[in-house]
């Protein structure tokens, strides 16, 4: 039995699977499913001309992230809802779904060789899932201390500005913190710079919690004779 088109829905197997829930509770059952029904236009017409620049992983990006997320936007603020508004929205469903890897991060941070372990894994992590076709990575430091590196090119960026939507770029950043920041106290994520504010580069710092703990102890003592 096929599907009615009504029936189909492409966000299903995205970042934001619950988008048309948040829509209809929002807005209300008649305007949450007509706005439910733009975004789903707008996005089954990005799909049929996706770019993954040869790359599955950039697809995968395209696909259940970025193209998503701007559909939404974009069917929110062409509606009339404002864009602030708008942002709110994309940025609270891509968090959520930010919220499963936070969950992996509190369970690396249970373990005692959480830091080391991160450190093996990162750079072959960063090379399978932000391949150099949708970013420029330049590495600063891998140490016992902290992980280091910047970007300076970000297929994020490139894809909403081609959009005219470069303003929902942070929605996307802010999901690195809460991916990253129940690292802690294992791991101390730390960004002072992102593109999408306009900066130059974006910035990744994990630092070794045992060491950055053991620098403020020692801060302290000092502190302490010195009194």
């Amino acid at each position: 039995m096929m599907k009615n088109k009504q029936d189909r829905d492409v966000f299903k197997k995205t970042r934001l699977s619950n988008i048309q829930e948040t829509l209809v509770i929002l807005f209300g059952e008649i305007r949450g499913r007509h706005y439910f029904g733009k975004a789903e236009a707008i996005l089954e017409n990005e799909l049929k001309n996706v770019d993954d620049r040869g790359s599955k992983a950039i697809g995968r990006h395209l696909r259940t992230s970025i193209l998503p997320g701007y559909a939404c936007y974009r069917a929110l603020v062409e509606c009339g809802v404002y864009w602030e508004v708008a942002y709110a929205v994309v940025e609270e469903e891509i968090s959520a779904a930010a919220l499963r890897m936070g969950t992996i991060s509190e369970l690396l941070r249970s373990l005692p060789f959480a830091y080391p372990l991160f450190k093996l894994l990162i750079k072959p992590a960063l090379k399978r899932g932000y391949p150099k076709e949708g970013w420029t990575i330049k590495w600063r430091e891998c140490s016992g201390k902290r992980i280091y590196f910047h970007i300076t090119s970000c297929l994020y960026c490139e894809e909403l500005l081609k959009r005219d939507a470069l303003e929902l770029c942070p929605a996307f950043c802010h999901s690195d913190h809460v991916a990253y920041d129940p690292l802690a106290p294992r791991i101390l994520f730390r960004r002072k710079w992102t593109l999408a504010a306009g900066n130059e580069i974006c910035d990744f710092c994990f630092k070794n919690g045992k060491t950055a703990n053991k620098k403020i102890k020692n801060s302290e003592v000092k502190g302490y004779r010195l009194m």
